[in-house]
């Protein structure tokens, strides 16, 4: 597959000028390594976490005949000679955390090695927790060492749009794909191999169907990044997955007192950034919600994981019932990601400072009074607020939703004596059109042209 996107990563890289050291972190599959070798002529030095350094450098010398490195034993061996008899070159050290699992003590070697040759110098690692431990944690040897820290992360829809587009996927297998890998580069070109493409085969081959996969790739990954204690990961983003999103339930479903899994939350949402805390977009200290962060972790956790004693007991067809019944609205809620994302970017005719989602409750009997908008947005200085609703689904009655939108919006306190309101209303397809002078429709041709 042709490389996407990257522009401004690119440039970046390409400014630097003589001697530069370099640190990308990313989670695995993002694009680090392509990113690189993309960008720079250099000597990719891949580092397995399984192998001990003796085998790893002889791999590495096998790999790279024409620079005749030494027979070592060592990594503070091996780089010595390499940092110093090739100066001109550009060192990749690719999965940096591993080179410190294989031989801990080295990452203090190579401290001193950088400071003394000051090499041209480039390292990835894709555990995050690990890697910004090793590199911006002050206390670690390599703090300070180098001279841009870059966090790459997924690509954005647009993009890969643009790489469903060069498939010839259309639009809503794009939405529908995107919900569930989000801007992981790597999925997509699985799809490049296939001789035909239907979106749920490709979910059950990859997930459920045996060898699937993914299921195994995704729980391999998670587990490396967690340690010894993935089991309360798991247990505590399982319930996430579930809508048991608020502390209090959270710790009912894990079994555990709220101040018990106080560190674990603070650490998947600091440590390795995979949930964050939402809370409605016109309130500031309003208990919030908690959600998964990438689109595939959520739906692993949701409709993989959920079902893993079925799936480890081949009971396989159960599992794809069960999963074609899900998927709906686990896509819808992709498909509000997307919208929400295109007001962001202002990729459509609506400015705004903030954007998100708003929930609140109103007067009335207790379990029905609760109102939710799927988009709500604002303009402080116009004074100015944005009600939207998306729709995951063909022939929406346009002048119903506008309606329910705008008795809705009545909940809403924000500036309510003195505002301007509009509404946005996303679908796969409407009934009719229609035109208000607050109302903007977009349904999947909409939305196609504005990508």
């Amino acid at each position: 597959m042709k490389f996407y996107n990257r522009e401004k990563e690119i440039e970046t890289l390409k400014n630097l000028q003589k001697d530069f050291r370099i640190a990308v972190i990313g989670r695995r599959r993002i694009g680090k390594t392509r990113l690189i070798e993309h960008t720079f002529d250099c000597i990719t030095l891949f580092v397995p976490a399984e192998k001990t350094q003796k085998e790893i450098i002889r791999n590495w010398r096998s790999e790279y005949p024409e620079f005749h490195f030494p027979s070592v034993n060592t990594f503070k061996e091996f780089f010595e000679f390499a940092f110093f008899h090739l100066k001109n070159k550009i060192i990749f050290i690719d999965e940096l955390q591993n080179l410190a699992k294989v031989e801990s003590s080295y990452l203090f070697d190579l401290q001193r090695q950088i400071d003394k040759y000051k090499p041209k110098l480039i390292i990835t690692g894709s555990l995050i927790s690990s890697m910004k431990t090793i590199v911006e944690e002050y206390k670690s040897p390599l703090y300070g060492r180098f001279d841009i820290i870059i966090r790459l992360n997924e690509l954005d829809f647009q993009t890969i749009n643009d790489v469903c587009t060069d498939l010839k996927i259309s639009v809503e297998d794009t939405i529908k794909l995107y919900s569930v890998f989000g801007g992981i580069p790597k999925y997509y070109e699985l799809i490049e191999k296939l001789k035909k493409f239907d979106f749920f085969d490709f979910i059950l081959d990859s997930f459920i169907t045996y060898p699937k996969p993914l299921y195994e790739e995704v729980r391999t990954m998670l587990k490396e990044e967690f340690g010894s204690e993935h089991k309360m990961y798991f247990s505590i983003l399982s319930a996430i997955s579930q809508g048991k999103n608020r502390y209090s339930q959270i710790a009912g479903f894990v079994g555990k007192k709220q101040t018990s899994i106080s560190k674990y939350m603070t650490a998947l949402k600091q440590d390795f950034e995979l949930i964050k805390r939402e809370i409605p977009i016109t309130e500031s200290k309003k208990t919030g919600i908690y959600t998964i962060t990438n689109n595939i972790f959520l739906f692993w956790f949701k409709n993989v994981w959920r079902y893993s004693e079925l799936l480890e007991t081949q009971n396989e067809k159960k599992v794809k019932k069960l999963l074609r019944t899900n998927i709906k609205k686990h896509i819808s809620f992709g498909f509000e990601k997307i919208c929400r994302n295109l007001i962001k970017k202002n990729l459509i005719d609506l400015k705004y400072d903030a954007v998100g989602k708003q929930w609140g409750k109103f007067k009335g009997e207790k379990g029905k009074n609760i109102y939710e908008f799927d988009i709500c947005a604002i303009n402080k200085d116009k004074k100015e607020i944005l009600f939207g609703e998306c729709k995951w689904k063909d022939n929406c009655n346009p002048g119903k939703i506008f309606q329910e939108l705008k008795d809705k919006a009545g909940y809403v306190e924000w500036n309510k004596s003195n505002r301007r309101e509009k509404f946005v209303i996303f679908a796969k397809s409407f009934s009719k059109k229609i035109k208000k002078n607050n109302l903007i429709l977009y349904d999947l041709n909409d939305m196609k042209q504005i990508l």
